[in-house]
């Protein structure tokens, strides 16, 4: 074994051999973690096993050798996690839409009272006060139904404008656009609306566009954000194609090889790390793609993420469907 695999001995895994063949007791291990060198590479990957240590017996009872099983239940594992976090995010989910209804109600009665209070004020900077209040809380509003309308996802597709997606995503990131000294870039000559699940495509953009704000965070940068008719050659459809730009840092070749990972991400706690992967899997069942250009170049760092989106994507998917 030692010669086999060698990286397991500092693992345990030859002393428990050892103890099987002194106590004659098997071994039952569970989910159990193991570093091994696969595909003829040095570098030691992360799997989780389960396995049987089981003492082959003589006739007199002597114990002569050992009977190893081990299955790798890595892929199990991580559908059960993947499982178990969209359970949570959708827990999640249903209390911020709960919360976003019951604000709503107390929003509504204090933006009233603040279009009395100005109809009825005298002075000229307390209605000025009084207007950059109304605008503040109309902000808050458009936060809170979004929440809503994240929730809510229609059933039906419908046709959507690319850019009216845009608008709708960035009045949720304003006060951290503003906080963050973030300037946005915007050009909108996409036309054509698409067909689509508008939740599920805001969803994209509000992780793209999050995910840019982030990787400028504390430095400050600009967002570009932009929308035009194009043509993925390589099939030939008609679509939208989005691109949302940072200035940031970019990403490292490792990073960038791993971000449509489930669980992979470079956040810490702050981060759930299915994001991207939840976003490559919406585009592709629109029958999109999403892809990735990143630079750390000093002067021309940051990171690009393009979206298409062809115009008959849901048709494609209601055949698949069928």
């Amino acid at each position: 074994m030692r010669e086999a695999v060698p990286e397991v001995e500092e693992q345990g895994f030859i002393a428990l051999l050892d103890r099987v063949y002194q106590t004659g007791e098997p071994f039952i291990g569970r989910d159990t973690p193991i570093r091994l060198a696969r595909h003829g590479s040095d570098e030691l990957e992360e799997r989780t096993l389960d396995f049987v240590y089981q003492p082959m017996r003589e006739a007199d009872g002597s114990v002569s050798g050992i009977i190893a099983l081990g299955i790798d239940v890595t892929e199990a594992k991580r559908a059960e996690k993947v499982l178990l976090q969209t359970e949570k995010l959708a827990a999640v989910g249903r209390l911020a839409s709960s919360i976003a209804h019951e604000i709503n109600n107390p929003l509504e009665s204090v933006t009233n009272l603040i279009y009395l209070a100005k109809g009825s004020a005298i002075n000229a900077e307390t209605k000025e006060y009084l207007g950059s209040a109304e605008i503040e809380l109309r902000r808050v509003a458009a936060i809170t139904n979004q929440t809503l309308r994240f929730h809510r996802q229609s059933t039906a597709p419908q046709l959507t404008g690319a850019p009216s997606l845009v608008d709708s995503t960035l009045a949720i990131y304003q006060g951290r656009l503003s906080n963050t000294g973030v300037t946005v870039l915007r050009r909108d000559r996409a036309e054509q609306s698409i067909y689509c699940f508008e939740g599920e495509i805001r969803q994209v953009m509000s992780n793209l566009i999050g995910n840019a704000i982030d990787a400028m965070h504390g430095t400050g940068g600009k967002l570009i954000v932009r929308t035009r008719e194009a043509t993925l050659w390589s099939v030939g459809k008609r679509g939208v194609l989005v691109t949302v730009a940072d200035t940031g840092h970019g990403m490292s070749n490792d990073t960038a090889s791993r971000v449509f990972e489930p669980f992979f991400t470079t956040k810490g706690m702050n981060g759930t790390g299915l994001g991207l992967w939840v976003s490559e899997d919406i585009v592709k069942r629109h029958h999109g793609r999403l892809k990735l250009r990143t630079s750390r170049i000093s002067n021309r760092s940051g990171t690009v993420f393009t979206m298409f989106l062809p115009f008959d994507a849901i048709i494609q998917r209601a055949q698949v469907l069928e």
